[in-house]
């Protein structure tokens, strides 16, 4: 009688607990990603997870007609192992395999690195203390495609725009402003790091080095006249001093982004053992960790990347169970059916 009991209460709390995953994954739908986290992590839904874990490992005990049901116990088996490979995975069982002994591992964080940095930091959210990687992360080289091109900007004195010219060398465009007065516009250069240095002719724009990035332009500006204006066009950093001309150039820099890219190289005991090119959705994976392109930008000093780490553990025992989970799935409503077609044809053919 109490083996029945306990079948029932197993059954039932079961089904509860699945009751009250739907209502916390609907829930997690509404709060964003980061609130979701922090809420599907929390010391309340930990007690959840390893209830409900504890809830599918007592179905093989009490219900033992699942060893006769190969593809029901898959599924069942499938479900034990996701669980117990997110607990494996989560930031509370990091704590408790480190306070047992074990490997402090760091759950997730971020890098923020230079072009030409190399360190092994990671900052942990609110975290005064950063977590130090046992190997350390070179950030070799950064980059960003756009859908868009940049473009040059014709303004009058007077600060108007007046008009925009692809910023395409060898290409003149003639613009007039509402005067009545035109010009035109011609790029003679491009650079992907445009610095500016003096010479007897006065100032030229020459390519800086490439551990740094300033995109701009030379541009033309020839009047009705006939004389000429020649401007330097920078997307970060401009001069100072504007030219004494009726039109000034400015550059206007593309704003769609299509990719970011970050070159990344692992160095352990002084040699470099693995290097990737990451992006947002191709990570490098070393020691346990993978490493996401998470942000990118660029300031007064070069380019920069936001490398988020996240500790792997446990994923291998998630995905192991969603294979254990497919398969059950795929053997009960796909296989069994079929045979059981098979085996009325049969008979029906007796």
């Amino acid at each position: 009688m109490n083996k029945i009991v306990a079948r029932y209460l197993t059954l039932n709390l079961a089904l509860f607990f699945m009751l009250l995953l739907i209502l916390f994954s609907i829930t997690g739908a509404f709060l964003g990603a980061d609130r979701a986290g922090l809420f599907f992590n929390s010391p309340p839904l930990a007690v959840f997870w390893i209830l409900l874990t504890a809830l599918f490992a007592a179905g093989f005990v009490f219900w033992k007609s699942l060893r006769r049901r190969p593809f029901l116990l898959l599924c069942h088996a499938g479900c034990v192992a996701v669980l117990l490979g997110g607990l494996g995975g989560s930031s509370a069982a990091h704590r408790l395999l480190a306070a047992a002994g074990g490997e402090a591992r760091l759950t997730q964080g971020v890098m923020m690195l230079r072009q030409g940095q190399a360190d092994r930091q990671v900052y942990r959210g609110h975290q005064h203390e950063p977590f130090e990687l046992p190997f350390i992360v070179h950030l070799a080289e950064t980059d960003v495609s756009y859908y868009d091109e940049p473009s040059i900007g014709i303004y009058a004195r007077n600060g108007k725009l007046i008009g925009v010219v692809p910023a395409i060398v060898g290409d003149t465009v003639q613009i007039s402003d509402p005067d009545g007065s035109t010009v035109n516009v011609t790029v003679t250069q491009r650079f992907e790091n445009l610095r500016l240095q003096r010479d007897e002719d006065g100032m030229t724009g020459v390519e800086g080095p490439p551990d740094r990035r300033n995109p701009g332009c030379e541009v033309v500006l020839t009047l009705p006249d006939g004389s000429e204006s020649r401007q330097y066009v920078f997307e970060r950093i401009e001069p100072r001093m504007w030219p004494e001309a009726p039109f000034l150039a400015r550059y206007l820099p593309p704003h769609k982004p299509k990719e970011y890219k970050s070159l990344l190289k692992i160095e352990r005991d002084g040699q470099i053992v693995r290097e990737k090119t990451i992006r947002v959705n191709d990570p490098l994976y070393y020691s346990g960790y993978h490493f996401y392109q998470s942000t990118f930008g660029q300031d007064e000093i070069g380019p920069y990347s936001g490398i988020m780490v996240v500790s792997n553990r446990g994923v291998g025992l998630v995905f192991f169970g969603y294979a254990l989970l497919s398969a059950g799935l795929f053997g009960q409503y796909w296989i069994l059916p079929l045979r059981r077609r098979r085996s009325r044809g049969a008979a029906d053919a007796d």
